[in-house]
């Protein structure tokens, strides 16, 4: 490497007399911010331009407040309404991060401390993304986009050539070694000399053509009409870019000819847009899937503050490799894990070793992690072993999120989102996940709790996730008198808030618009229903608006399933609105509505599918539970709907048994109807005796005690049993079984009892039959086979 830069010849790029000097970075990487505050102190220049969408320069002061506590970062969104990016009409985001490393924060810082200009001179977001190809650049398929990617730097043959040569493992020891450690003794023109040589070997490995497809010659030409705008004004400009970008706006500013630059489009404000936002140290972890992130940002913050507050950089990455070794020990050791203190006096002898032999001016992250592998892992390395590596890593990596001062530029609903956890004592400065119980009826700050966390799960933040309570969606856990959450502030939150920026200024606001849009857009009761659930969850009364537009989702579904389940739901509301001190009586109306609907429907439903048989049980069930608590003034027309269904020629069996449950429910003397239904079953062909253990089924379902008065039905299902074939039987056997599987452990006992007595046997061998491997069952009869047939005897196993 050292080879390569003494005999390389970069252009006048790096002249530091010229009037124009084109300092190259890697993003967040502490040796450019190191030589860029010395470059900008022997430099002196008028103004500093930096990479960087120009629509966020009214931000920069924002980002330089001296209340802003960094990581933080910028948010770039666009909404593709016009189509100009492509016929999806889609919308998208990315961020623009800033650590204490990040040379283009301490461009910015520099230029305030010294009172001269700083911008940023790229193409607006939206801009960048319309120049841009298809799964190319930012518009590549991935679930986090990045403005600053160095990833042409990291993948370049001519970096993979060099690691062949050097023997280095991976892209981040190379640039340790011979940037990071190498690169805070040199001067600045020595160091701005290997940045570009290096980049410019870099550059010479992509075409034009995958510059053009990744928005990369539209941004430069862009950024070199910048730069020549402001050289008309100011003597000496700096210009501060990723280093693969600087030869190629080197030669555009010096080319003299006139550049061709991207035309802006005139969008509206509310298309696209830049807001400062808090960021995390993991997030911005290139291990995290951050393209031009630095591994282990918090241990190169700590290196950057080192170098900008020192004399001398001498000693700083040696001091900083042992503070974490020790801060690595001591955590480890309250994990259980013996890591005693000649541990650390071997791991540290080990790390300067290595230093010393890979010829390392001092020792690295690498040096570091060797260190801790070598002596921390005793044994083995697996899974349980290796702790102390997890342990280093969280520690290099950082958990904390930063802090906007400046909140006027901050969106309304981040704001909110931290009053809110202020007030209820939620800690949300770090990206740690912690946890949190709300107890729902004994304490007013619980319930608080409670509907701010089901606020941030309706806005998909990913805030919050609820581990243990009440699931009203689902009507499950309803005894449950407390809620249980895992929450964590991630830059997905801030993002997401700032995404629901057009939907209110609090977060409650935002919930009640997003309400409202997901019923605008619902044709299903069962669904809006289910908004009508997380209203009420969340704490927030529908307004009028919300309330007409269920009414007319009511009016119109005509699925008796969606109906049924809808109020289902509404009935959970109504039937809990004082418990959670939630008082809202549309949930009746609404009810209501569904219930006369579902009575209109009934009818029709006798001869329900037989995969839909068992949902229909369900809501006739919910129907009768309705009738007897909330609306006893609907139970005739109920059960004049049900006898309309029994009289129906075609009918479902297992329906037809719940029907006939259900009638004898309400009328017991409808008993011998019941019976006389079994009946017919019973004097079927073999296929209608076969739908009667389906007609069992949904009697028992509804009306289970029918079988506890007298054993008549347990002799006509011993009748049923009796005269099957046995591979009808067991064809039936599931049905049966779900039969009975609607008794308590007591009625089965008694029932136990009662098929005992017709057999003259013992309850407790009908009970305690010890159950039989089928594998070993067959494996039995196999073997009885084989022997019988060498006997001659083969016809006995049939008898």
């Amino acid at each position: 490497m050292e080879r390569i830069l003494r005999n390389s010849k970069t252009p006048e790029i790096s002249d530091f007399s010229a009037p124009v000097l084109f300092y190259p970075i890697r993003h967040h990487s502490p040796v450019c911010s190191f030589q860029l505050v010395k470059t900008i102190e022997e430099y002196k220049p008028d103004v500093i331009l930096i990479e960087g969408p120009e629509n966020a320069n009214e931000l920069i002061p924002v980002l330089t407040d001296e209340n802003t506590k960094l990581p933080a970062a910028f948010y770039y969104f666009y909404k593709d309404a016009k189509k100009l990016v492509s016929d999806e009409a889609e919308d998208y985001k990315c961020y623009y991060p800033f650590l204490y490393s990040s040379p283009e924060y301490n461009a910015l810082i520099q230029a305030k401390k010294l009172n001269i200009p700083a911008k940023f001179i790229d193409l607006p977001y939206c801009e960048i993304l319309i120049a841009t190809a298809e799964n190319n650049g930012l518009r590549k398929n991935s679930d986090k986009h990045s403005y600053a990617d160095d990833s042409y730097l990291m993948k370049s043959k001519f970096y993979k050539k060099l690691c062949e040569k050097t023997g280095l493992r991976t892209f981040e020891e190379f640039w340790e070694k011979y940037f990071e450690i190498s690169g805070i003794f040199k001067t600045p023109q020595e160091f701005i000399k290997q940045m570009h040589t290096y980049c410019i070997l870099t550059r010479n490995d992509v075409t034009e053509e995958e510059m053009k497809a990744d928005g990369t010659s539209a941004r430069e030409s862009h950024m070199a009409v910048r730069i020549l705008e402001n050289m008309q004004e100011y003597k000496r400009v700096l210009v501060v870019t990723g280093g693969f970008h600087s030869l190629g706006l080197y030669n555009l500013v010096k080319s003299g000819k006139k550049i061709k630059s991207p035309r802006l489009h005139k969008l509206p404000e509310t298309h696209h847009g830049c807001f400062p936002m808090a960021y995390s140290y993991e997030a911005a972890d290139a291990l995290h899937g951050y393209a031009s992130g630095m591994s282990y940002p918090y241990f190169y913050d700590c290196v950057t503050q080192n170098l900008l507050e020192s004399d001398s950089p001498e000693g700083i990455y040696n001091s900083l490799t042992l503070d974490f070794l020790v801060k690595t020990q001591k955590a480890t050791v309250k994990k259980d894990i013996p890591v005693t203190i000649s541990d650390i006096t071997s791991a540290h002898t080990l790390m300067n070793g290595l230093a010393a032999l890979r010829n390392t001016r001092e020792c690295g992250i690498s040096e570091l992690f060797d260190g801790v592998t070598s002596t921390f892992i005793k044994g083995e390395k697996t899974v349980s072993s290796a702790m102390p590596l997890d342990i280093l890593s969280k520690l290099a990596t950082g958990d904390k999120i930063g802090e906007i001062g400046d909140k006027s530029h901050v969106p309304p609903l981040i704001t909110d989102f931290e009053k809110n956890c202020k007030k209820l004592g939620l800690k949300y400065e770090t990206a740690v996940p912690k946890e949190v119980e709300a107890a729902l009826f004994t304490s007013a700050k619980g319930m608080e709790i409670s509907r701010f966390m089901h606020r941030m799960d309706f806005l998909e933040t990913g805030f919050a996730k609820m581990t243990k309570g009440p699931d009203l969606h689902n009507n499950k856990d309803r005894s449950r008198v407390r809620e249980e959450w895992k929450y964590r502030r991630t830059p997905k939150v801030d993002s997401c808030l700032i995404d629901h920026t057009t939907d209110g200024f609090t977060i409650e606001e935002a919930c009640s618009s997003l309400a409202m849009k997901k019923l605008s857009s619902e044709r299903r009761c069962e669904v809006a229903a289910q908004t009508a659930v997380d209203c009420f969850l969340m704490g927030i009364p529908m307004n009028q608006a919300e309330l007409t537009q269920i009414e007319d989702i009511l009016i119109n579904d005509g699925d008796f399933f969606s109906v049924g389940n809808g109020m289902h739901s509404f009935e959970i509301l109504y039937s809990l609105q004082n418990l959670y001190g939630f008082e809202d009586m549309s949930s009746l109306a609404h009810l209501t509505r569904c219930f006369d609907k579902l009575i209109s429907a009934l009818p029709s439903m006798a001869n329900t599918p037989p995969d839909r048989a068992e949902d229909c049980i369900k809501i006739m069930k919910y129907m009768y539970g309705i009738t007897g608590n909330i609306l006893p003034e609907r139970l005739e027309y109920f059960k004049q709907a049900l006898i309309t269904m029994s009289e129906s020629n075609v009918k479902e069996p297992s329906v037809f048994g719940a029907v006939m449950g259900i009638l004898y429910s309400i009328e017991p003397d409808r008993r011998e109807n019941a019976e006389n239904a079994m009946k017919g079953y019973l004097k079927g062909s073999p296929d209608i005796r076969k739908q009667g253990a389906e007609y069992l089924r949904g009697l028992f379902g509804t009306a289970r005690d029918i079988v506890l008065i007298d054993d008549r039905f347990l002799k006509m299902t011993d009748e049923l049993v009796q005269n099957m074939e046995y591979e009808d039987f067991l064809e039936i056997l599931p049905s049966l079984r779900l039969s009975f599987s609607y008794f308590t452990p007591n009625e089965l006992q008694s029932t136990a009892e009662a098929v005992a007595e017709m057999y003259n046997s013992d309850s407790e061998d009908i009970m305690n039959v010890p159950a039989v491997d089928e594998r070993l069952f067959l494996f039995g009869k196999q073997l009885d086979r084989e022997i019988f047939a060498l006997m001659g005897k083969e016809s006995m196993l049939d008898e």
